[in-house]
């Protein structure tokens, strides 16, 4: 083998695009922290009742137009150890919800602690 490529190198092109071993053109899954926020929903002023009926409408909708990552706005409520009831209440609601996977606190310039992201699972078809 190694005289015939003396004899017939390969093109100068086919040498720049070839690609690293065990990397077939893959990509790599970005983390669920990484991925950017599609939508928003604002909970702000309402009742635990009206954001758990506002929330699964908003992801149930989210998630039939292929949404992949969401970001819950909920404020920080109060200061206390337990944090504020919508806060709470946005984060059990995701915990129970079975279309939704992973969830975090953004980064401070996204909402901090008085928002919540999450990723929502991919529907089987």
């Amino acid at each position: 083998m190694e005289l015939y490529l003396d004899r017939y190198p390969p093109p100068l092109s086919a040498a720049r695009t070839r690609e690293p071993e065990g990397d077939h053109g893959r990509q790599q899954p970005l983390a669920p922290r990484r991925l950017p926020v599609e939508r928003s929903l604002d909970l702000h002023g309402l009742t635990q009742e009206e954001a758990r009926l506002e929330l699964g409408r908003f992801l149930a909708g989210a998630q039939a137009d292929g949404v992949r990552k969401v970001l819950i706005i909920h404020g920080k409520g109060t200061h206390g150890e337990s944090g504020g009831v919508l806060r709470r209440c946005v984060q059990d609601y995701l915990e129970a919800d079975r279309s939704v996977g992973a969830t975090g606190t953004p980064s401070v310039q996204d909402g901090g602690t008085g928002a919540t992201w999450a990723v929502l699972r991919q529907r089987s078809r």
